[in-house]
């Protein structure tokens, strides 16, 4: 069975949003921080060195695709990745972007200088 369904318009959207939202460096960046636990914006601010507006802005695109939720703790917005998914699919492209760089790296000690 094909992993996507081509007819089905609506899924095509929704798979594209997501892949929108991984499209960026910083929101990868929280991702990835987001695996280790949840956290804060003020914790993701200063961790990953990232104005604080642009944190918030990253973390609404992430949580619009379905991929971060939050909860309250106080007058704090913890976020923590809500979609298993995240963790399988951040290892798998990268996994593969490791095997396209070795193989270029590879290729290019082949080629005669």
């Amino acid at each position: 069975m094909p992993i996507f369904d081509t007819k089905n318009i609506e899924l095509m959207a929704r798979v594209a949003e997501r892949f929108r939202a991984l499209a960026d460096e910083n929101r990868i960046r929280i991702l990835a921080r987001l695996q280790q636990g949840p956290a804060n914006v003020t914790t993701l601010t200063r961790e990953l060195a990232v104005n604080q507006a642009s944190v918030s802005k990253h973390l609404a695109v992430l949580r619009q695709a379905g991929l971060v939720s939050f909860h309250r703790q106080g007058a704090q917005a913890v976020y923590s990745i809500s979609d298993p998914s995240v963790e399988t699919m951040c290892k798998l492209v990268c996994e593969g972007v490791r095997e396209h760089f070795r193989r270029q790296h590879t290729a290019l000690q082949k080629t005669p200088r």
